[in-house]
């Protein structure tokens, strides 16, 4: 596809609307027009290269490529940047006239992408000139960015994470331990912030005294698949954005799984340091649903010393959390929750998540692989296929199909599977169509498979499906319960 420099003039209105940046400030007065801005300059394109994890140690040249390498003569700042599908500003880059910038369209995106370039003079005098560039698309999304950003959606909501120990940022002793034990115990944990409140306390610790809004336990952040970081206040006012990156990729790591860079989580400041923004914290857990942050003071040190850590929590990827990101995943029975994994209950007896966590509404349930079998009668034939068994256990493949197996992997049945998400509702969080749960009866139905079931609790780790008696009634009818684990 040809290449070619299309230059034009901004309105002022229209520039003056999108609220623009002015960061070229403190050189002598240049007028230019947009038509000139972009003359003799020069513009190449490259990939990088990376080693086994993930670092960046080198560039090659390539006419697609999407680290992207500029010269302005003309002026001595420039302002880069590319309009979202929203119509907003996202900058690649600021300041000097010279320079390298990445560029990565989203999945889906046509590959011919424009780039504008704005110069602002010591008046305030503004011209924007575009270029067009052919750059790669992303494909299938690296690993880490779908643990951060979701595969199915491409975008992804984290909140602060309370569940751990109570605290959500702090401080801790550096390496106690695993990094999973960090995420899932908080060990090594010393001090830490637990409410909304105790935030306001620790205005010392930011760059400039104030609470911007993350310093709230409602506060959120989102990472998109194009690699933008949003931070947000509980009432959805945009705090920060910037870049992101994981570097040092490595699932198995025993301390941490790879390094995030940006400068936009929730309240990103180092512990003690008076305001620092490390701009790069240790992964040292990540799942689908949990992730959890630590920056030693300093940037490096032994065991013990003291580190600032994060605690975060999504449930806006279903389809990561129940399916997984690489091959499916797997589920089988959880007594847990009140002992019984299948048996009836209350509709609707509260919020779906009392119904996962405590089992609010439970009137009876089997709780051994030996009572299923006195259960036959909900069948469709009289038979226990092997599902009717505490080990037994189903594959949610990520192409969408559903496998049941009975405790020794022989399949029972297999079909195809849709989660249809359900917004503003504090009873469930989804539907699921499918025929091919474990023992996938209504009860006292005579053996119905409804097809849909009620998703009413899901995390990366447990799974409660509701099946209302007749598919629909009020508060406290009879329904059917299933309580799930990942094996």
């Amino acid at each position: 596809m040809k290449k070619s420099i299309l230059l034009f003039a901004v309105a002022l209105g229209m520039l003056t609307a999108c609220s623009p940046q002015k960061e070229e400030k403190g050189f002598d007065v240049t007028n230019i027009t947009a038509d000139k801005l972009l003359d003799g300059a020069t513009f190449s394109q490259y990939n990088a290269i990376k080693d086994e994890a993930g670092n960046i140690t080198g560039y090659e040249e390539a006419a697609d490529g999407n680290w992207i390498k500029y010269n302005i003569p003309s002026v001595s700042s420039v302002y880069i940047f590319y309009l979202k599908a929203d119509g907003s500003e996202f900058k690649l880059s600021s300041g000097a006239a010279g320079g390298m910038f990445n560029f990565v369209p989203k999945r889906g995106s046509d590959p011919l992408q424009t780039v504008y370039f704005r110069y602002v003079n010591q008046d305030g005098e503004e011209v924007v000139a575009s270029k067009e560039f052919t750059l790669q698309v992303a494909g299938e999304l690296e690993m880490p960015v779908r643990y951060l950003a979701s595969n199915e959606y491409g975008e992804k909501t984290w909140y602060w994470d309370p569940s751990i120990t109570g605290a959500v940022w702090g401080n801790m002793g550096y390496q106690p331990g695993t990094g999973e034990s960090v995420g899932t115990t908080g060990n090594g944990q010393w001090w830490g912030v637990t409410t909304s409140e105790e935030f306001n306390g620790q205005l010392q610790h930011t760059e400039d005294g104030t609470n911007h809004g993350d310093g709230d336990l409602n506060a959120y952040m989102t990472f998109s698949e194009d690699g933008i970081l949003n931070a947000y206040d509980a009432n959805g006012k945009v705090i920060r954005t910037d870049t992101y990156a994981v570097e040092g990729w490595d699932p198995s790591g025993e301390w941490k799984v790879g390094d995030l860079v940006t400068k936009a989580i929730l309240w990103p400041y180092e512990i003690n340091s008076g305001g620092n923004i490390p701009g790069k914290y240790e992964i040292v857990y990540l799942t689908s649903d949990k992730m959890t942050l630590v920056y030693p003071d300093g940037g490096s040190q032994g065991g013990w010393g003291e580190a600032s850590f994060w605690h975060f929590c999504s449930n806006s990827d279903l389809m990561g959390n129940i399916a997984g990101y690489e091959d499916g995943k797997s589920w089988t029975w959880d007594p847990s929750v009140t002992g019984a994994v299948w048996g009836n209950m209350g509709y609707q007896p509260g919020d779906g998540a009392s119904v996962g966590t405590a089992g609010n509404g439970q009137w009876w349930g089997v709780t051994t692989s030996e009572e299923f079998n006195g259960q036959l009668q909900h069948t469709e034939d009289g038979t226990n296929h092997g599902d009717g068994d505490l080990n037994a256990y189903m594959t949610f493949g990520t192409d969408g199909i559903l496998k049941a197996y009975d405790a020794n992997g022989n399949e029972i049945r297999s079909s195809a599977y849709e989660f249809v998400p359900v917004a503003g509702s504090d009873w469930k969080i989804a539907d699921l169509k499918t025929t091919s749960i474990l023992w996938p009866y209504e009860i006292n139905s005579g053996g119905n498979i409804p097809g849909t079931y009620e998703v009413v609790y899901a995390t990366g780790s447990q799974m409660t499906l509701v099946y209302p008696d007749g598919g629909s009634q009020g508060a406290w009818g009879e329904a059917s319960f299933w309580h799930f684990k990942a094996k």
